[in-house]
């Protein structure tokens, strides 16, 4: 595909071609609400996450990363438009995007992260960080994608982080202080 026919959702050059190195090379490469980002091989991307669900692919063989930030669980009809917003759009985009056919999802590393419950006191229906994570696991096993690290639930938000370079991942919690604690 090539890149100007892509969502502006989307990282707009696929990193496995020449490209230049810019001045913020070393910055992580944010990921926002509904937005997928494919990392070059020196690049880094990042997600903050509450009750979104990150899912990030890490495919060493062939050098690409690819992070979603997905924002609801299911679309109700499938139009095949490549994007994140919906985690049942985000799978098939990503896998598309770095160019894995079918006998390559073996291959891929797979990190979940994010569905947090932000609202507590809320109907079951309302709980989309739950809903989101169920999604996750249920399309990526659709799509025989294995989950080699999974960190989602829980009331406080995350990053996930891809070191693209590495091909390492780390996901921390957010911790916010206590109202009335002072802190030095």
């Amino acid at each position: 595909m090539h890149p100007t026919l892509l969502s502006p959702f989307i990282q707009a050059a696929l990193p496995w071609g020449d490209s230049d190195q810019d001045e913020f090379a070393n910055a992580p490469l944010q990921v926002a609400m509904g937005q997928l980002k494919i990392g070059n091989h020196s690049g880094q991307l990042q997600a903050l996450l509450g009750s979104c669900v990150g899912i990030g692919f890490i495919w060493k063989k062939q050098r690409r990363c690819a992070l979603a930030h997905c924002l609801l669980p299911e679309c109700g009809q499938s139009n095949g438009e490549l994007g994140a917003r919906y985690v049942s759009q985000a799978v098939p985009s990503m896998l598309q995007l770095i160019g894995a056919s079918e006998a390559d999802h073996g291959e891929i590393e797979v990190v979940l992260a994010g569905g947090a419950t932000m609202l507590s006191g809320c109907s079951s229906r309302l709980q989309i960080g739950q809903q989101n994570a169920e999604a996750a696991r249920k399309y990526l096993r659709q799509y025989g994608l294995n989950i080699s690290y999974c960190r989602v639930g829980g009331k406080s938000g995350r990053t996930l982080s891809i070191d693209c370079a590495s091909y390492e991942y780390t996901v921390q919690e957010l911790v916010t202080p206590s109202p009335g604690v002072a802190h030095a």
